[in-house]
């Protein structure tokens, strides 16, 4: 089949604020919400085993926050004089992500003692093409193994709306997210930040729309005040899992195996940044909301390993996490500039998909040693 692309350009999913606030130094909030510590304390589980490739704008390596856990990565731009082997992050977003994924010093993330690729596939600028991707997927793919790669994270889309992957069978980006998920590495992808821009229709942005992706919208942490996007969305006030105006989604009612996978706080995010190897910054976006998900992704991992010591599959993984989800209520509670679909979406959290894991591997197990302890079938004995 022959392969083909879908768009020509790629941007970071991320939604900036024009106006300053004041905000909690750390990871604290989100972590509080998706009860992240809570899981990582009662699991005794950071990641460690697991390792994610970060398609982003590079990574910068010297960080505290990553130190004696960053593998080679690759650059597939021409930032960095074109140097295949130095994924240096000049915009920060990927840095960002990184963080909130597996930051373990100055930041804490979700899954601190996880292993990281950085691969760049944007540049410094923020922008790149699906061909880029494309390769970078080819070379995860090839590389999966010998780096021990267990999870993507692509926090980045094109700015289009879709409602289906129908289509898309033979895109190129496509069958490469088709071949990592088959080969149990769990890629989550960015639903796209252009709710507000697409006259609140319902969809996602590609690459996120492939069914086969854990595709992941935003909410809000907490009570952080009011926002005004460059996109023109606005929270005139927030809370607690009320989603983000700039967020897309798409429910199961209109995307069927194409819907929003699950939610998770993205705005706004303090992470690891470049200013320093002990900088911060702060982004918003459904960019900060996937690299969540691909952190609970790595406890989930990292957790199984231990217990069984092998990866679970993906399809395992997004049970638990549906499983373990929190049910938000798009359009209850929301004070927005857009409108809502009154439809019931999940949010994630650690904690619960820790424990929908748990159950399902002692299952697992009381299921196997019922069967090894049924007594062998007899032959009937006849009469002579």
């Amino acid at each position: 089949m022959a392969e083909t692309l879908y768009v020509e350009k790629v941007q970071p999913v991320e939604a900036p604020i024009q106006k300053d606030h004041a905000f909690a130094p750390e990871l604290i909030e989100v972590d509080l919400l998706v009860r992240a510590a809570a899981a990582r304390e009662a699991f005794k589980v950071d990641g460690a085993g697991a390792t994610v490739a970060v398609l982003d704008t590079g990574l910068r390596t010297s960080h505290g926050d990553f130190a004696g856990r960053v593998l080679q990565g690759r650059n597939f731009t021409s930032d960095n004089g074109a140097n295949p082997s130095n994924p240096s992050d000049g915009n920060g977003h990927g840095t960002n992500v990184a963080g909130i994924i597996c930051a373990g010093s100055i930041h804490t993330g979700i899954a601190p003692g996880a292993r990281i690729v950085p691969i760049k596939v944007l540049g410094n600028d923020g922008g790149g093409s699906f061909a880029q991707i494309r390769d970078a997927l080819q070379w995860t793919l090839d590389h999966r193994a010998e780096l021990g790669i267990s999870a993507v994270c692509m926090s980045l889309g094109a700015a289009n709306n879709l409602a289906s992957d129908a289509g898309l069978s033979s895109d190129a980006v496509g069958l490469r997210l088709d071949e990592l998920t088959a080969a149990g590495v769990a890629c989550c992808v960015a639903a796209g930040n252009d709710y507000f821009t697409h006259g609140s229709a319902q969809g996602m942005s590609y690459p996120a729309i492939f069914r086969q992706t854990i595709s992941v919208g935003a909410v809000y942490d907490a009570n952080e005040g009011s926002f005004s996007y460059r996109s023109g969305a606005v929270a005139h006030a927030t809370a607690a899992d009320r989603i983000t105006p700039f967020s897309q989604r798409l429910h199961q009612k209109v995307g069927g195996l194409c819907a929003t996978d699950i939610f998770a706080p993205g705005a706004p995010v303090t992470s690891s940044g470049i200013t320093s190897d002990s900088g911060s910054s702060i982004q918003h976006g459904t960019s900060q909301a996937t690299p969540v998900v691909a952190g609970v992704v790595l406890l989930l991992q990292s957790y199984h390993l231990r217990t069984t010591g092998r990866m679970p599959s993906v399809a395992d993984i997004q049970r638990w996490l549906s499983q373990g989800a929190v049910s938000i209520v798009d359009g209850d509670d929301e004070q927005d500039n857009v409108l809502h679909t009154g439809l019931s979406f999940r949010r994630v959290d650690a904690m619960a998909a820790l424990t929908a894991c748990a159950k399902s591997l002692l299952v697992s197990e009381l299921t196997a040693a019922g069967m090894q302890m049924r007594p062998p079938a007899m032959s009937p004995v006849r009469a002579t």
